[in-house]
């Protein structure tokens, strides 16, 4: 198939790549309402969140933006949902539309079951219509990989994908590029980069982050754009509250101006024990200080803030 991604897929050593046939796999946002330009034959909803609120004018507009793209499959294809998620269920109600759902229960089309996690991986069952589809091994830590697993394989059944091919497929995918991949080793600490940027991701992160076996979750943290970090303020307050040491980046502008006077000092007050860094260099410094043996650190956010995790990696060297 072609394929067309956000980010870079060690797979293809790309973030994209021309196929042949006539199925495009393709990611989409709803950022600016960009996803209604296209025409899905299968629409995968993972979840339905408040976020660009520099654009929508809160979750009900991003409702709405969503269930005209859902509107957009035709009746001879397929609206994959995220069963467990309460906003997306109740976003396509109204459509009055047959779903097709994944989740973690029993209720839904395509389901898991006996997940077990083996160090760093996850092993389950996963069913469909309650008949045993297939076993597959994820080497991808993290329940939020187990859902996405979950949304892939009730894509590939739209598609008549064969069972071994979603086993084999899933035993076979190592993550995507900037999504908890790992950088190196600084001072016995090992450095993960995630994209992460809002209080939804860093929630599945950290929870994930919290099974691992490390002493310590050091987690360098880079807002992305003045509106979103105002907007959902103290939610990422509460996520920031988890990890043992936060270290603060000041907030990525992307595309925006510092018109609301909004900074990550104002995060930083509110979360005890923080380390508010006005600079990439100070972020790295900050880390070079604290990493310890045993420590788990991440760097995360939307903006360069991975850079700072690879400039602590060359002082290794």
């Amino acid at each position: 198939p072609t394929v067309m991604l956000g980010g870079t897929l060690p797979l293809l050593h790309a973030g994209h790549r021309v196929g042949g046939g006539d199925t495009i796999i393709l990611e989409s946002c709803e950022y600016r309402d960009s996803f209604l330009t296209f025409h899905p034959t299968i629409a995968v909803i993972l979840d339905i969140e408040a976020d660009h609120l520099d654009y929508f004018t809160g979750l009900e507009d991003v409702e709405d933006s969503f269930r005209k793209f859902a509107a957009k499959v035709p009746p001879t294809g397929k609206i994959v949902a995220n069963l467990d998620d309460r906003n997306t269920m109740e976003t396509l109600a109204p459509l009055g539309r047959e779903l097709f759902t994944f989740g973690l229960t029993d209720k839904a089309d395509v389901y898991a079951r006996n997940i077990r996690r083996v160090g760093a991986n996850s092993e389950f069952d996963i069913y469909c219509h309650g008949k045993l589809f297939t076993s597959v091994t994820l080497h991808i830590p993290g329940m939020h990989n187990v859902k996405n697993a979950l949304a892939a394989t009730a894509a590939c059944i739209c598609l008549g994908v064969r069972p071994n091919a979603v086993k084999y497929g899933l035993a076979g995918f190592t993550g995507a590029g900037r999504r908890f991949e790992f950088k190196g080793k600084f001072n016995g600490a090992d450095i993960y980069d995630d994209y992460a940027h809002h209080p939804g991701e860093l929630h599945a992160l950290l929870e994930m982050a919290k099974t691992l076996p490390y002493k310590r979750i050091i987690c360098a943290f880079q807002p992305h754009t003045y509106t979103r970090t105002k907007a959902l303020f103290n939610d990422f307050v509460k996520e920031l509250r988890v990890p043992d040491v936060v270290v603060l980046a000041e907030i990525y502008a992307a595309r925006e101006q510092n018109d609301i006077g909004i900074s990550s000092m104002d995060l930083s007050r509110e979360i005890p024990g923080s380390v508010y860094c006005p600079t990439l260099d100070k972020v790295t410094a900050a880390l070079a200080r604290i990493a310890c043996p045993g420590d788990l650190i991440l760097t995360v956010g939307a903006g360069d803030i991975f850079k700072a995790g690879e400039k602590l990696l060359k002082e290794e060297k």
